[in-house]
């Protein structure tokens, strides 16, 4: 399998890919903006480009059978657009992209903003984002593309293990934040099984 991790070089893209890179039938291409000691393995193909650059992600996306996004998290539609039209050009057609849970939410509730404040975001801040999220959302929805609509709780950005909590995206949330090590675990167990979540969203969270 082919797999291609966008925004390779951020904290989840990190995590996913040392994950990824020991299993046997899995070659990894990374790419992301270009960054100092990047320590990866002989077999992993690394391209520097600009994601919102249609010709630099065609160098990434030829070939692929998996792509896996984490680009953002803000702008995404500047990230969305070019990569819906590049994977079509292609006929790449499965991707997995990061967005948040709170997407299918009406408004943001006075809960989340509490929530979002023990992490330092402001309410303008977390209201400006979600709404961003959901534009991105809705252009992957409106595409072609085998899509799955990855909707993580809060990270925690930390090494703590929790079992991860893997729900439809039109259900109440049951956990709590999770953290990147445990939402990479989440996350290489979909990458791996494409045919999960086809044109859905998951909600992903952590047991407390």
């Amino acid at each position: 399998m082919n797999i291609l991790i966008l925004g390779a070089f951020g904290h989840l893209g990190k995590e996913v890919y040392q994950l990824l890179e020991p299993l046997p039938n899995v070659n990894l291409t990374l790419f992301g903006r270009e960054k100092e000691n990047i320590e990866v393995a002989s077999t992993t193909k690394v391209i520097f480009g600009d994601a919102t650059n249609p010709e630099d992600l065609e160098d990434a996306l030829r070939g692929q059978d998996v792509v896996f996004s984490t680009l953002g998290p803000f702008h995404v539609e500047t990230f969305a657009k070019p990569l819906v039209e590049v994977m079509e050009k292609l006929d790449v057609k499965r991707l997995f992209w990061t967005t948040q849970f709170q997407i299918r939410q009406d408004e943001v509730t006075a809960e989340n903003i509490a929530l979002a404040q023990t992490f330092g975001f402001d309410e303008e801040t977390e209201r400006t984002y979600v709404t961003n999220q959901k534009l991105g959302a809705q252009i992957i929805e409106h595409s072609s593309l085998d899509y799955t609509l990855l909707m993580p709780h809060f990270f925690k950005y930390d090494n703590s293990i929790a079992k991860v909590i893997l729900q439809d995206e039109d259900e109440t949330v049951k956990g709590e934040p999770i953290s990147i090590y445990s939402l990479a675990v989440g996350l290489v167990y979909l990458l791996l099984q494409p045919e999960l979540y086809n044109k859905k969203g998951v909600i992903i969270s952590a047991a407390e």
